[in-house]
């Protein structure tokens, strides 16, 4: 995985396009995906990464169906 390597704004950017490719899909699968995205970016936050808070909020967005 990119974000144990270190790299925050690449894990983001490849993060950002998965959320894209899983635009309108509702599964079970998906929902677990962007769940353990968001914990996984949990020990992050503190940091006040732009592309953290920018990734979390659409990760919250994707959960609650928006």
């Amino acid at each position: 995985m990119i974000l144990k390597r270190g790299s925050i704004e690449q894990a983001c950017a490849t993060w950002h396009r998965a959320i894209d490719h899983m635009d309108g899909v509702r599964s079970v699968r998906t929902r677990k995906a962007v769940s353990r995205m968001c914990r996984d970016l949990a020990r992050f936050r503190a940091r006040g990464l732009r592309c953290v808070a920018d990734l979390d909020e659409r990760g919250r967005d994707f959960l609650a169906g928006v």
